[in-house]
């Protein structure tokens, strides 16, 4: 008897230990809650939130992957206050705030890193749309830039009003929704290391 009530503890202890892993590495931060909570709402789209994929040069960590008859939708969160000042090619991007400044690794470039990963795990590159949204706490003071760099506050209306040459069926949205959610990665310790990379390379 007191030996099953130690079996049983035991297990409940490992069950407890995955469920607290799971909710610290699949935690979204206040921003990306706002993003999803928006793009949650557009109709005849599927979302994929804080997934992350195996790709040739380690592992890529997406924001979120709206998936619709339009293309697919790869989108960056940024989560700042303050002037964010950008240009599409350059290596980094200023935030300043009271006359302080800051640099922060170029979105885009961020991003198309994500959307070079998909490309590979899906083994197709005419769907997908690049867009980095920042909160609207942040003022997009002075951006250059051909991929689109937006609000908070007008991202469901550009995603509505978006015009795609791209048409995905209703089979080809689900089946990608699949694949993707099927490759994604849930290890709490790959997540960890892909977060040491990521410092490491932008530094």
């Amino acid at each position: 008897m007191v030996f099953n009530l130690i079996i049983v503890a035991i297990i409940s202890i490992i069950i407890f230990i995955l469920l607290k892993q799971r909710n610290h590495y699949s935690k979204l931060n206040l921003g990306e809650k706002e993003v999803s909570k928006i793009l949650s709402e557009i109709k005849g789209y599927k979302l994929l939130n804080d997934v992350m994929i195996k790709g040739e040069n380690g592992t890529s960590q997406i924001d979120h992957i709206l998936i619709g008859k339009k293309g697919i939708f790869v989108i960056e969160t940024k989560d700042y206050s303050g002037e964010i000042y950008g240009e599409e090619y350059s290596r980094y991007w200023t935030q300043s705030i009271n006359k302080r400044k800051n640099k922060f690794y170029n979105p885009i470039r961020q991003n198309y890193g994500h959307i070079k990963a998909l490309e590979r795990y899906l083994k197709r590159s005419d769907i997908f749309i690049s867009v980095i949204v920042f909160t609207n706490k942040s003022e997009l003071k002075k951006i250059n830039s051909e991929t689109p760099v937006i609000q908070l506050r007008k991202l469901k209306r550009f995603i509505r009003k978006y015009k795609s040459d791209i048409r995905l069926s209703k089979e080809e949205v689900r089946e990608i929704y699949d694949y993707i959610r099927k490759g994604n990665i849930n290890s709490f310790i790959a997540r960890k290391k892909h977060v040491k990379r990521i410092i490491k390379n932008i530094s």
